[in-house]
């Protein structure tokens, strides 16, 4: 018979232990986005996580807390996804249109994929849970920053509010891909997208100096 009470068990299962493997970790968050998009966030288990996954359900909590841990897992997720895909070197040697629009179809293109089933699943937690909402916030914010930085160091942008101009265009970058998902449209296309946006960006840039 079992010496462990309940609430032992649960603090165990609260505090797991790091994760070193990469490959599983990546492997528990790729199965939770397929959960969560077939089934919704609340209607998924993390017993479920874990039979798509093919782990057993006690190997989750050594990387995971619970579902809301994978949520803000899937979030860093999205963030390094979209980061990886900008290369700073080549973002220097471009003109200020080729920057933007390079730089806005990455975070297009991550959430984007699987048909922005992941995007609604962060919508409807984000919109309802402030901690949750801040988070994936903070995860947008943080690629801005890469943005707003290295277009500070643009000599053809001086005086212009770099920052505001990056916030502007991750705005329309969820404005989009928004209304994609609530018309079941499907995500809006990266590449047309960004060029879009890019446009509305220089006619802002263009405006303000007029």
């Amino acid at each position: 018979m079992s010496t462990h009470s309940e609430d032992q068990i649960k603090v165990k299962r609260t505090s797991p232990r790091p994760a070193d493997d990469p490959q599983r970790r990546a492997a528990i968050l790729q199965a939770a986005q397929v959960r969560f998009a077939q089934d919704g966030f609340h209607r998924t288990t993390m017993r479920a996580v874990a039979r798509q996954a093919g782990l057993a359900e006690g190997t989750l909590y050594h990387h995971f807390r619970g579902k809301d841990d994978l949520l803000l897992g899937l979030f860093s997720a999205l963030g390094e996804q979209a980061q990886a895909s900008l290369d700073p070197a080549a973002l220097a040697t471009m003109n200020l249109r080729a920057f933007l629009h390079t730089f806005l179809a990455a975070p297009l293109t991550a959430l984007a994929q699987d048909d922005a089933a992941l995007f609604r699943v962060i919508m409807s937690e984000a919109l309802i849970r402030r901690d949750l909402g801040q988070a994936f916030a903070a995860g947008l914010a943080q690629t801005a920053g890469l943005g707003a930085q290295a277009l500070a160091a643009r000599p053809e942008l001086r005086g212009v509010d770099t920052a505001e101009l990056i916030r502007l265009g991750m705005a329309l970058v969820l404005g989009f891909t928004l209304d994609g998902a609530l018309n079941h449209a499907g995500p809006p296309d990266a590449q047309a997208t960004a060029s879009r946006i890019t446009d509305a960006l220089l006619a802002w840039v263009a405006g303000g100096r007029a």
